[in-house]
């Protein structure tokens, strides 16, 4: 049976009528897409609203019937319409989601899509992340999946037909070898050709002739040849008019709208676009007229909600921009390739999209010109008025840096001068100087920065700009009534002077002869002179420029009148941070001058990063400096910088006045980007590569000192290895919040913060060294204690050699698996570490020997204890929840929920005591109670609040056992009723039995098992 109706499908199977296409079915091939295209939805996905069977393709075959004119109709060749109708049949087919795809999603890229594109942490992804919030779970994941398909379909479909089964965009090894049977019989170079056709629909390069040929010979007969470009802006058309009621585009949601994913639903619920057809074109006397020649596609739509509407406007405002593009294209093509393809669409009529219940005449922001430069110049973008000091010596150092280059460091020079009697505040610079040309379009225009322009940086690709708003010198407003510039180019006759006196004045420019100006200006450079309004309050000046100005890469002076110019800025981020310290007291000062501190300075990628560190002569160690803390100075003490100027005053890599002090510039064209009124950065990619960079180098130099402790300071690894905890300890502590806490772990991730032993042989490893064993052991006994201080002042030595000394004292574990011999319980972040990724599966208890042993696996997909995470399991609510002594219950004992090999314990006693972690023991009656619970269809595992609700009350209660010196438990009678009063007060009475919880109290043993409990503290321990 043939199913090609379409004119386009009829021209296309005489395709097989040429060697290059032969034995190529068009026919069976649409027969076989028919059949898959008919699978998508079959799994909840683009089930809604949207029709994906044969019929839309067909649908927009048709359209192009009149999208291509008539007389580019009569040469195209059979494989030019076999490349565009394939093209139509395969490229939604990326669409198609099975339900074993499905539950691999997290095996393929869509995690790394939900946090680096949907869900990322800025205002977007946080926005849009609100407005998933009207979707239950389960929706939500399947619209978050579903966008990721949306967003790759392309990608899927390109990587199908060039047999590509990687995971990036799904896993679909299944569909990739269906399509490779369907496509057999074609040329590999016409398949690759249509891979990168149904690709380009989402891809903005159909511009660029060398991937998309205007003329591919797939035979030697020309009518083998095709013009790919051609083919591939038609399939960018017929997908981005697609929209008729029948179905909703296959576009991105953040190209379609990229704060209201809802309006995405909306629009396709309502099935609103009736239809999508040419406009009649006008006419020499300006009517419209049939035979006219066309350039208009009219969209017919009609809404019942507001929601839909904004959906689809939205969109059609993005197809617009995209249908020109593409004509401009086709127009280049020809010009510079002798073809003659018309593409003559260029415009989107929206007239005919009503709302009904709403006004037809649709309304959009206008800006009120003089309101918005009062608002400009005011304190609602600025809210310092120090920062017009800071704007003026920006764009003074843009211009000398791009007037001398490399010889900024020696030749350029920036003068600020503040006559406090007179009130006049005057930068001068030896930098480019601006044209009239620039004058007009980038000075007196706000927000066009002449650095942004497409023109500038293809002449000047390498500058990189402090400078990119194009409101610096807006900002003199907000404290000055008149500005005075005077400004001299080499490249033109004469210097240029303008007197500004009012934001929305209108301005003259006066021409000077050169020889009128003042010599520093000549032959190039620019004076902006301000008259400081009388209401305006100008701190100290110097302390405003040095406090911005850090790395000028020129020569910067202030002169305020009193003295002799000052020197302002540093030609190292070292120096700078080094007079930092030494400013900051005679102590400092004097420690930096015997060397007990000292400034460590490294140069990475597109970052100067300086810290100071201070030298224990006890410890024979480099130990990070720490910051003073929130100081009245604190704003130049350290800080970030772009471009040289400080951006945030906080140490880097950190988001409060606390942690390493240091200071840090991040330049190049790959530097972080600030927000307009640059005091704060912006959280971009680059920002965040910035920010990792930072934490490897604090992560450097705790290395580098275990190295050297070991090497050349004659200590134990042992101890070297433990000093890397008390080193690192200041980049996790309570008072130090990271900008990225996932960074900076990954960061430690590589720091040698463990001790381990295997098969005699000790050494250090790190977090992800860990990984690469599938267990570890570990003991806690008063023993091992004893030898791991003992190794600590021994150079050498292992477990193995001192217990070969103390042989029959201390049996061994199967050193077939390595030892862990770091102690958990000393630091906190240490433990957070390991505990993190790492779970009790055996434990063994020696009371004879006062030790416990205990195999540790790794977490992975199965977690074999309770979360110790209240907010995860939806129990915030406890977290306030305090002890009698007004101590809140950070740590939770936890609850076995998995198979734990246990030996022994003593029947009275209910868990063991782990570093500063508390286990119950299986086998405990309140253990037994979450067989239960396990048994129930909503058992959400690890964190279940039921679980994590019997943990909480577990830890309530084992304060009559865990050992607490110099305070009176309470009768276990007393607390179970205590307990039981706070339980129905904070609503958790309805996930625990409480009377099964308090018989098993009763039952059950009550002491943890610790091998601390036989070392005496005073006389009056039992």
């Amino acid at each position: 049976m043939n199913t090609l109706s379409s004119t386009a499908e009829q021209e296309a199977e005489r395709a097989s009528q040429y060697p290059a296409f032969g034995g190529f079915s068009l026919n069976q091939t649409k027969q076989d897409i028919a059949e898959l295209l008919a699978k998508i939805g079959q799994f909840g996905f683009f089930d809604q609203y949207t029709k994906h069977d044969i019929s839309h393709i067909n649908a927009m075959l048709e359209k192009l019937d009149w999208l291509i004119p008539e007389e580019t109709k009569e040469h195209l060749t059979p494989a030019d319409w076999l490349l565009i109708v394939l093209s139509a049949y395969f490229h939604d087919l990326g669409m198609l989601v099975t339900k074993e795809e499905y539950e691999k999603r997290y095996d393929s890229g869509f995690d790394k899509f939900r946090s680096d594109v949907l869900l990322t942490d800025d205002s977007d992804g946080r926005d849009y992340a609100a407005r998933l919030a009207v979707l239950n779970d389960e929706e939500r994941e399947r619209f978050l999946y579903q966008e990721f398909i949306r967003e790759n379909h392309a990608l899927r479909v390109k990587n199908w037909i060039l047999a590509d089964d990687s995971p990036t965009a799904g896993i679909c090894t299944t569909m990739v070898q269906e399509v490779q049977r369907i496509l057999a019989p074609l040329d590999p170079v016409f398949r690759d050709d249509l891979a990168q056709v149904c690709e380009s629909h989402h891809l903005n390069d159909l511009y660029d002739t060398s991937i998309y040929p205007v003329q591919q010979y797939y035979g030697s007969n020309s009518q083998e040849s095709a013009n790919v470009q051609y083919a591939a802006v038609l399939l960018r058309t017929i997908d981005l008019l697609h929209i008729t009621r029948d179905r909703t585009p296959s576009i991105a949601f953040r190209v379609l709208n990229p704060s209201d994913p809802i309006s995405q639903v909306e629009w396709a619920k309502q099935m609103a676009v009736r239809a999508v057809k040419p406009v009649w074109g006008m006419d020499t006397e300006g009517n419209r007229n049939k035979t006219a020649p066309r350039d208009t596609i009219a969209v017919y739509a009609k809404f019942t909600n507001g929601e839909g509407f904004f959906g689809l406007t939205s969109y059609l405002r993005y197809a617009a921009k995209q249908l020109r593009k593409s004509y401009d294209w086709i127009q280049r093509s020809n010009l510079e390739n002798g073809v003659d393809y018309r593409f003559p669409w260029k415009h989107i009529d929206t007239s005919r999209i009503e709302a009904k219940g709403f006004l037809t005449q649709t309304f959009q922001f206008s800006l009120d010109q003089t309101k918005v430069l009062d608002l400009l110049t005011g304190h609602t973008l600025y809210n310092d008025s120090d920062v017009v000091l800071r704007e003026l010596l920006q764009n003074s150092i843009d211009a000398v840096r791009l007037q001398h280059g490399d010889q900024s460091n020696s030749d350029g020079k920036v003068w600020v001068r503040w006559d406090a009697t007179s009130r006049t505040l005057e930068v001068r610079d030896n930098g480019s100087g601006m044209t009239q040309e620039i004058i007009e379009n980038n000075l007196l225009k706000a927000g066009s920065s002449r650095y942004q322009d497409a023109e500038f940086r293809k002449r000047y690709p390498s500058f990189n700009p402090i400078s990119r708003f194009g409101i610096g010198v807006l900002s003199t407003f907000m404290v000055a009534d008149e500005v005075e510039i005077v400004t001299c180019h080499p490249g033109e006759n004469e210097a240029r002077q303008m007197s500004l006196r009012s934001v929305h004045g209108e301005y003259l420019v006066r021409t000077l002869n050169k020889t009128e100006i003042d010599k520093d200006l000549v032959p190039h450079g620019t004076v902006v002179r301000l008259k400081i309004r009388p209401s305006a309050n100008v701190k100290d000046v110097l302390r405003i420029a040095q406090k911005w100005i850090v790395l000028p890469e020129c020569e910067v002076t202030v002169d305020v009148g009193s003295s002799v110019p000052v020197k302002v800025g540093f030609d190292t981020v070292g120096n700078a941070l080094r007079d930092a310290i030494s400013r900051f007291g005679v102590n400092f000062r004097q420690r930096l001058d015997e060397e007990k501190i000292k400034v460590v300075e490294k140069d990475l990628d597109g970052l100067s990063i300086a810290y100071a560190v201070r030298w224990n002569e006890y410890f024979n160690e480099w130990m990070f400096l720490n910051f003073p803390g929130p100081v009245q100075e604190a704003d130049m003490l350290a800080g970030t910088c772009i471009g040289g100027i400080r951006v945030e005053s906080y140490p880097p890599g950190f988001r409060r006045p606390s942690g390493v002090w240091a200071l840090a510039n991040a330049w190049g064209p790959n530097a972080p980007r600030t927000n307009v009124a640059r005091s704060a950065i912006d959280a971009t990619p680059e920002f965040t590569r910035v920010v990792e960079a930072i934490y490897s180098a604090y992560c450097d130099h705790i290395r580098e000192e275990v190295e050297q402790l070991q090497s050349n300071r004659s200590h134990s690894l042992t101890w070297a290895t433990g000093e890397a905890a008390i080193i690192s300890e200041i980049l996790s502590s309570r008072d130090a919040i990271p900008i990225s806490g996932a960074s900076l772990r990954q960061s430690l991730s590589d720091v040698p913060l463990f001790l381990l032993e295997q098969e005699g042989v000790r050494r250090h490893a790190s977090a992800n060294d860990l990984l690469q064993f599938d267990a570890l052991r570990m003991t806690e006994s008063a023993v091992m204690e004893h030898i791991e201080y003992l190794l600590r002042e021994l150079p050498g030595g292992s477990r193995t050699s001192i217990m070969k000394v103390l042989a029959g004292t201390e049996s061994q574990w199967n050193e077939s698996e390595p030892v862990i011999c770091t102690r958990l319980g000393t630091d906190n972040h240490v433990d957070d570490f390991f505990l993190s990724t790492w779970q009790i599966a055996e434990m063994e208890a020696n009371k004879p020997e006062r030790r416990c042993d205990f195999r540790w696996v790794k977490r992975d997909d199965e977690s074999l204890w309770s979360s110790r995470n209240l907010a995860e399991a939806g129990l915030s609510r406890l977290i306030s929840d305090q002890d009698r002594y007004g101590r809140s219950r950070s740590r939770l004992v936890q609850i076995p929920i998995g198979a734990i090999s246990v030996s022994g314990f003593a029947e009275k006693e209910m868990g063991v005591r782990v570093g500063s972690e508390l286990y119950l023991i299986p086998g405990h009656p309140w253990a037994s109670m979450v067989d239960e619970m396990k048994t129930q269809s909503d058992w959400r595992g690890p964190q279940d609040e039921r679980v994590v609700a019997l943990s909480w009350m577990v830890t309530v209660v084992s304060e009559v056992s865990v050992r607490d010196f110099g305070r009176r438990a309470l009768p276990l009678g007393d607390l179970l009723e205590e307990l039981r009063i706070r339980v129905r007060k904070l609503e958790v009475s309805h996930l625990v039995d409480f009377s099964a919880f308090a018989a098993a109290a009763v039952s059950g043993g009550l002491e943890f098992f610790d091998t601390r409990r036989w070392q005496r503290w005073t006389s009056l321990d039992w």
